[in-house]
């Protein structure tokens, strides 16, 4: 591809939100109480599940990012702190419990070395109520990009570990695997799972948003 060429960006995140509210009415989830544990400023899907919620939650390591967070989200709590850490020291329902918990973290490496979602996916059983259900939602990027970068280089690796994969472009289907295991491993039934496309670039669907209803 011409590198002169602007990038384009489609977003589909009304198309996230459906789906997210098709199940909340098949499942009886009632109004959300909320936890995004990659708040930044609010700007991407917290806004809309915000306007769902009865209650949100937002965490964020950056302190700058709470006055956006709070022009955004009016209706939620900014709270700063690195929820990777926080999510592995805590105990179960120390700081509340959710029945929607959004995962939407940087798409490489970022932070004390953490890559995407992977560290914090593992700790989710920590935030839900023993017998309630939740919807639980994370982006899963299908296409990366700028994968030759030498920056890069070490988020491809991480991605292929955690995806069990050499491959670079995922097969969606076939992923549901490692994440239903994941929850498994931590008590939690699986009630349904699903995945909408979130974003395209240059016209290609590189990131989805995937849904799991669980209950523990």
């Amino acid at each position: 591809m011409d590198k002169s060429m602007q990038t384009v960006w489609e977003t589909k995140r009304e198309d996230v939100i459906k789906e997210m509210l098709r199940l909340n009415n098949t499942y009886e989830l009632g109004r959300f109480r909320t936890i995004e544990l990659y708040g930044g400023d609010g700007h991407t899907l917290s806004d809309k599940m915000a306007e769902l919620s009865e209650s949100f939650i937002g965490y964020d390591i950056n302190p700058e990012k709470e006055e956006g967070f709070k022009k955004n989200v009016p209706n939620g709590e900014f709270r700063c702190g690195d929820s990777v850490k926080m999510m592995k020291e805590m105990k179960d329902g120390e700081i509340g419990t959710f029945n929607l918990i959004s995962m939407d973290a940087p798409i490489c490496i970022y932070g004390d070395d953490y890559c995407e979602h992977f560290e914090i996916v593992r700790y989710t059983y920590k935030l839900l109520s023993p017998g309630e259900k939740v919807l639980c939602v994370f982006p899963v990027v299908r296409v990366p990009y700028d994968t030759e970068k030498e920056e890069n280089h070490k988020w491809m690796l991480r991605r292929g570990e955690f995806y069990e994969t050499k491959e670079v472009i995922l097969n969606l289907d076939e992923i549901y695997g490692i994440y239903t295991r994941l929850f498994e491993e931590q008590g939690m039934h699986i009630l349904s799972h699903c995945n909408v496309c979130r974003e395209y670039r240059n016209g290609v669907d590189w990131m989805y948003e995937y849904m799991y209803v669980m209950q523990k």
